[in-house]
């Protein structure tokens, strides 16, 4: 038995509004299909946003220390810098800046609305 490849990310949200700005106009992720815009295309997987406190994502009686999740998006070496002073100019929390040209691991971390982190790396 073998499992295929990643097909959707589902990502619980307590501000879907935010998040889906965040996505769309920061990350630039296209939205997929008419509605409310909370379904967009990263290569072949599909990211979904869900409000938290439905029924896959029960409100957590801990309140807002959810646990959060990592997306890892590759990016060309020439655009890794270009990213970043995309997310310093937009105001974005960069978690990690990326290094110096050419050392490993060439990568940023930054944090979207609640908290959940998006890392851009340069594949090896």
């Amino acid at each position: 038995m073998t499992l295929g490849p990643l097909a959707r990310l589902e990502l619980a949200c307590h501000d879907l509004q935010r998040q889906r700005e965040f996505y769309a106009r920061i990350l630039q992720l296209p939205v997929l299909g008419p509605g409310p815009g909370l379904s967009f295309a990263m290569g072949p997987v599909t990211l979904v946003l869900r409000p938290r406190g439905d029924v896959l994502f029960p409100a957590s009686a801990a309140g807002p220390c959810e646990p959060g999740t990592l997306i890892a998006l590759t990016v060309e070496d020439a655009e890794l810098d270009r990213w970043h002073r995309r997310m310093l100019t937009l105001r974005v929390a960069v978690l990690d800046a990326p290094g110096p040209a050419g050392a490993p691991p060439r990568m940023m971390r930054v944090a979207d609305p609640e908290g959940n982190v998006i890392e851009l790396f340069v594949p090896a």
